[in-house]
């Protein structure tokens, strides 16, 4: 990318944060009790973009979940999310790359990003919340992955991507996508395309729900709304190499198969 490529891009992103309604870029805060300090986990700090949005992120991410969202509110959309676990931090960088790069591309539909889905944890790079695993508890009424599910029903969200990092010798312990065929097919597919546009395994499960009760994307899916779960790999509270910009594939894969960009950008 050029030099004056990049100070266009900059621009774009300085008019959105100013007049959001034209930019269609609107940041907003739910779980206002899982607020953190992004900036205070340096290893993190170290890779994510210094940027304008991503201070605004920062600052929303002290109040609570941050949600940003490209496009009209209350329309049919898509949601990508990252950070359900604290200490896995390729998808929460990839996430915050990708929300500067939506800021300047030409979508074609709605999306929601949550680059860290729960600050708290993330500042203190904690993978569980209150005792418990976020991953196994969005089926409870009141914790912060159910909020993000309950957000998405308010706002039409019609399919998830959640992206984590997997560690050596974890399962699935390699880069992999996850789905299920029951009740949504539609999850499978999903995660057949981007086995095919990335390096990711397929890993796909008869039933939502049967092997992990409580997960985010076994419990959208028996909501009826069809998701995947994107696995980098790297040790919790680490960013191996490559391991962002396999994170980032992912996503765009993901964003590819619902026909997101007009052009799909390269990685940066």
């Amino acid at each position: 990318m050029t030099y004056n490529m990049l100070m266009q891009n900059k621009t774009k992103v300085e008019k959105a944060l100013i007049a959001p309604s034209a930019y269609k870029l609107q940041i907003e805060v739910i779980n206002k009790f899982a607020g953190g300090d992004i900036t205070r986990n340096r290893l993190l700090m170290q890779h994510i973009p210094k940027t304008s949005l991503t201070n605004q992120l920062f600052l929303a991410a002290k109040k609570g979940t941050p949600i940003v969202t490209f496009g009209r509110k209350n329309k049919p959309s898509i949601m990508i999310l990252a950070g359900v676990h604290g200490n896995e931090y390729p998808a929460q960088i990839a996430a915050v790359r990708l929300i500067n790069r939506l800021a300047v591309e030409e979508l074609s539909v709605t999306v929601h990003v949550i680059p860290f889905a729960i600050p708290f944890s993330t500042e203190r790079s904690l993978r569980s919340w209150k005792g418990q695993d976020p991953n196994r508890t969005a089926n409870l009424y009141g914790t912060p992955t159910n909020n993000i599910l309950a957000f998405s029903k308010r706002n039409e969200v019609k399919y998830l991507g959640d992206f984590h990092s997997t560690r050596p010798g974890g399962y699935p312990g390699k880069l992999s996508v996850l789905c299920s065929e029951i009740p949504c097919l539609l999850s499978f597919q999903m995660a057949d395309f981007i086995e095919k546009e990335t390096k990711s395994t397929l890993l796909s499960f008869t039933k939502a729900g049967s092997i992990y009760p409580g997960a985010l994307e076994d419990v959208f899916n028996l909501a009826g709304i069809p998701a995947v779960t994107g696995e980098s790999m790297s040790h919790h509270g680490t960013v191996m190499p490559g391991s962002v910009d396999a994170s980032l594939e992912q996503m765009y894969a993901f964003l590819k198969f619902h026909k997101v960009f007009k052009r799909v950008p390269e990685l940066t």
